[in-house]
């Protein structure tokens, strides 16, 4: 059994080195080349900005909360007149409440109104835009070898010549 493994293993190797010996390597005249294009779509960014103007409120004078404070005492005080025990302290508070409340309209009120002034701010964002673009995509050739024109196709231009690899085999 291990002789006739050994027997085997040799003769594909004898095969192997006979068939490698029948390869050549000759060289044959490029006749022609063609370039061959495709267009490619290739994705670009853009930053694009402009001016927005928006607007942006200015208080005429500080808010205090003075009279928010004062009102919730008097409102307080008032609240406490009114109700009898457990009663009498709820009444407090909603006259707090009441009073905080009123205290800090009246505020307002006397304040003026807010003013408002035009501020222009840059935004930007970002576009994605797709240029089409021609590239060469490979070279159809055409070279002579034996008398006769064959054709093919190749990522590089081959020159003036092209290599080939002729393979000798017997016929059946």
């Amino acid at each position: 059994m291990k002789y006739r493994t050994t027997l085997f293993a040799s003769a594909l190797m004898l095969a192997g080195v006979a068939q490698a010996g029948s390869i050549q390597y000759h060289y044959a005249p490029v006749i022609s080349v063609t370039a061959e294009y495709e267009t490619v779509r290739k994705p670009v960014n853009r930053e694009v900005c402009w001016e927005e103007q928006r607007y942006q409120r200015v208080e005429t004078r500080r808010s205090s909360a003075t009279p928010t404070i004062v009102g919730a005492i008097i409102g307080g005080v008032i609240g406490n007149q009114f109700g009898g025990g457990s009663g009498n302290r709820a009444a407090t508070a909603a006259g707090a409440a009441l009073g905080g409340s009123i205290g800090r309209d009246a505020a307002r009120q006397s304040r003026g109104p807010d003013k408002y002034y035009p501020v222009s701010q840059e935004r930007c964002t970002v576009q994605r835009e797709f240029i089409e673009e021609n590239r060469i995509s490979g070279y159809r050739i055409s070279y002579e070898y034996d008398g006769r024109v064959y054709h093919t196709r190749m990522d590089q231009h081959p020159g003036d010549r092209i290599r080939l690899r002729v393979a000798v085999t017997p016929a059946p």
